[in-house]
């Protein structure tokens, strides 16, 4: 029985060092005013991308904000990107881009991800 407690006070002591961390302001900011270098590729961030992704709270991870992008990016980029192109959880198809290509998704996912992979 005590082995037992005492597991569960580790397992809450885990859940408690694993806190989801939240965006500053200084990372809003940034996922609001960044745009890819391509001025087509921008277009289509602001047209699509931004709706849910420079929002926080919209459950979308937060364009630039590492925190909500590295355990996606563990499961690997071409997940990633099938998950946008296909739609996975409340992400539509395409991310709603009906004209964007498949390569534009994957600059478009690298971009709120800020990987180069």
């Amino acid at each position: 029985m005590r082995a037992l407690l005492g597991m569960a006070m580790l397992a809450g002591l885990c859940a408690c060092s694993a806190a989801k961390q939240e965006p500053a302001a200084a990372d809003l900011q940034w996922a609001d005013t960044a745009r890819p270098g391509d001025v087509r590729l921008a277009e289509r961030y602001e047209r699509s991308c931004m709706v849910c992704h420079a929002r926080s709270g919209s459950g979308a991870p937060l364009a630039g904000f590492a925190p909500h992008w590295k355990p996606r990016l563990d499961k690997g980029v071409d997940q990633l990107v099938r998950h946008a192109s296909d739609g996975f959880n409340a992400m539509p198809a395409m991310g709603q881009c009906n004209d964007c290509s498949a390569d534009d998704l994957r600059a478009l996912t690298l971009f709120m991800a800020r990987s180069g992979t």
